[in-house]
């Protein structure tokens, strides 16, 4: 049926041109080839649809019916053509988006935000939370994932990597005695996400590692900042949920001698979504974002 539709279209480039000739030179075909292939969709349609002079080529009365319907092809793949590039420059449909409620209630907002603005057409059903769903089952298009995706059904790309921080309220830290190293964080009380129950530290070429005692669990970074803030102990935070608590003395950064591991951040998508033009424009400017990017570098 392919080749058949392929045949057809040079049909109609033959009636068009009215030679083999230069129905061959405009294809880029050799003539023998072009003469060949209308030869043999005669033959499969079971009618003779060109008479053939020396001189010149004329349409029988089957060629100038059959010509109608070649042509009405053509246009339908013209109009499907036109279709699909409107759709490439102007993205719509729905994009279901999942995301940690840290980056979901800062980062991500701005970023969608922004996104709509561009691109009016696509509707976002957004999923704030840090349980790590299924996104083929559950139907999602799009993730923001901290650490690279681990399922061999998504696609990852990294948009960058962003430095962690230990931090307090310098009330808390007012009522303590002063910490020089992280082995005195046992006796302090320590506000963790649950994913990040083990802080790795280093200074120089001395490395720390600190487990939690699970004293004060939560699964939002946004709480355990306020937490932190309202003087309920010691907590890690990302660069981008610092804001300017740390300008407005509301947050005061603890072993400031010492570096934490910080956290990558990934965009994760299942790789049938690859057709979407609404995917593909969000992937792009969800990895060029600016405000994005000022924290997570190096991707």
């Amino acid at each position: 049926m392919f080749k058949q539709l392929q045949d057809m279209a040079l049909f109609a480039l033959v009636a068009e041109m009215g030679s083999f000739t230069a129905a061959a030179q405009k294809a880029d075909l050799p003539k023998s080839s072009v003469s060949q292939r209308i030869s043999q969709l005669e033959q499969q349609i079971g009618l003779r649809l060109l008479n053939r002079t020396t001189r010149k080529l004329n349409l029988t009365f089957a060629g100038e019916h059959y010509l109608v319907h070649c042509r009405e092809m053509l246009a339908a793949s013209e109009r499907a053509e036109y279709a699909i590039q409107r759709l490439r420059d102007n993205p719509s449909g729905r994009l279901r988006i999942t995301s940690p409620a840290g980056i979901g209630a800062t980062l991500l907002a701005h970023l969608n935000t922004e996104f709509q603005r561009r691109y009016p057409d696509v509707s976002l059903d957004v999923s704030i939370s840090d349980d790590v769903v299924d996104l083929v089952a559950s139907g999602y298009d799009v993730a923001l994932r901290t650490g690279k995706p681990q399922d061999s059904s998504l696609i990852g790309r990294m948009i960058g990597h962003c430095p962690r921080y230990m931090l307090a309220s310098p009330t808390y830290l007012a009522t303590r005695e002063p910490l020089t190293h992280p082995r005195q964080l046992v006796g302090h009380r320590c506000i963790t996400h649950k994913s990040w129950s083990e802080w790795l530290l280093q200074s120089g070429s001395e490395d720390y590692r600190y487990l939690s005692d699970n004293t004060h669990l939560t699964d939002n970074l946004v709480y355990a900042r306020e937490c932190a803030i309202a003087g309920a102990g010691i907590t890690l935070l990302p660069a981008f949920l610092l804001e300017d608590n740390i300008e407005k003395g509301a947050l005061v950064q603890v072993l400031p001698a010492w570096s934490v591991e910080g956290n990558d951040l990934w965009l994760a998508y299942p790789s049938r979504k690859l057709n979407s033009p609404a995917l593909m424009s969000y992937i792009d400017f969800a990895m060029g974002f600016d405000e994005v990017k000022r924290f997570y570098v190096g991707g």
